[in-house]
């Protein structure tokens, strides 16, 4: 295993714990994630290899709106960020938006990306304060 994986293996684990077990499974829960980046953009990749690594096997889903008209790895499906209704505003790269569902709603923005570890802290953080906010 490489130390990458193993690095992007362990930071997935906050995002695994941050909802109760009792709760009700996440492919259930009316929250998506709109990543909007470029393939050029390394922040944007690396935002991109941990939602992949954190948000596939927690059943959350994510778009991936690309600004350049191009997939960021290692998501090969996307949109056109400027035709999409939420992500055509968005100017800052990497921005992550979460999406309430049901209402097309957006509830919260992070913008940027540090490392795995921060990144998925706030992730956590953001799923723990819409769950409090009954949004999920």
């Amino acid at each position: 295993m490489k130390r990458r994986d193993l690095i992007l293996a362990a930071a997935a684990l906050p995002l695994a714990v941050a909802v109760p077990a009792a709760a009700q499974p996440m492919r259930e829960r009316p929250i998506g994630l709109i990543l909007v980046g470029a393939s050029w953009c390394p922040f944007c990749k690396a935002a991109s290899n941990t939602l992949f690594a954190s948000a596939e096997p927690a059943s959350i889903p994510v778009l991936i709106a690309s600004q350049d008209g191009k997939p960021i790895p290692p998501y090969a499906d996307f949109v056109e960020a400027a035709g999409h209704p939420i992500a055509k505003d968005i100017i800052q790269l990497p921005t992550l938006v979460f999406v309430h569902l049901p209402t097309q709603e957006m509830i919260h923005q992070i913008t940027g990306f540090r490392n795995p570890r921060s990144y998925l802290g706030q992730i956590q953080s953001v799923l723990l304060q819409a769950q409090e906010a009954g949004y999920v």
